[in-house]
């Protein structure tokens, strides 16, 4: 009787040393869950990263390329956009901002900057695979850049029409109340906002997307 309570202690020991709970990614501290509710699938495709090239020049936000911060190029998402990156050899992730427009290669879907591909890894093969998570904007803070506001949507879609084409930035238009207010970017904190909207030489103040 005493050996088959260490025979089976023995199995219960091993049972529980072979298992391990399934793991998440993590960054900064934070765990996040993709398709769970905070963070929801975007895009696969390929990862690439640009260096000394680029560096010391404006990006498409307006911002000053720094290769060794961490920053990334997308084609299509709004400047200011928070995303987190997945390198799919590796396993690992890093949260981006979005302050320039790129890759303009065929199957390249983002561009890192040096110090973003450095944390993920991806230096050394230059070009990765790679999925693009999204927050769940229900569930984050979400703060734009207000530029004006009218009571004649017709003004506010003109005025936002000259500014696409004026800047590189996206302006949109929103009804809050009685007013057509003309807004631009996303952004996952106020000071982020603040910090654009001193970019634009325009009369701005921050106010919230959801």
């Amino acid at each position: 009787m005493k050996w088959n309570r260490i025979a089976i202690f023995s199995i219960l020991i091993l049972l529980e040393a072979c298992y391990a709970p399934p793991r998440t990614p993590t960054m900064g501290g934070s765990v996040y869950k993709p398709g769970s509710g905070n963070l929801i699938e975007y895009e696969k495709g390929l990862a690439s990263w640009y260096g000394k090239d680029f560096d010391g020049k404006p990006t498409a936000s307006g911002e000053i390329y720094d290769m060794y911060k961490v920053s990334a190029a997308h084609k299509t998402l709004p400047l200011g956009t928070h995303v987190v990156v997945k390198n799919e050899i590796n396993g690992k992730t890093l949260e981006v901002v979005i302050n320039d427009r790129g890759p303009f290669v065929h199957g390249r879907i983002i561009d890192l900057s040096y110090g973003a591909a450095q944390k993920l890894g991806s230096v050394e093969e230059g070009v990765v695979p790679v999925t693009l998570y999204l927050f769940n904007r229900v569930e984050e803070h979400c703060f734009a850049v207000q530029v004006g506001a009218f009571a004649v949507k017709g003004n506010a879609t003109a005025y936002a029409s000259r500014l696409t084409s004026e800047t590189e930035h996206t302006a949109r238009v929103v009804e809050r109340g009685n007013l057509y207010k003309v807004i631009l970017g996303q952004f996952r904190d106020s000071a982020s906002a603040q910090a654009f909207g001193r970019t634009l030489g325009l009369d701005f103040f921050v106010v919230s997307c959801n």
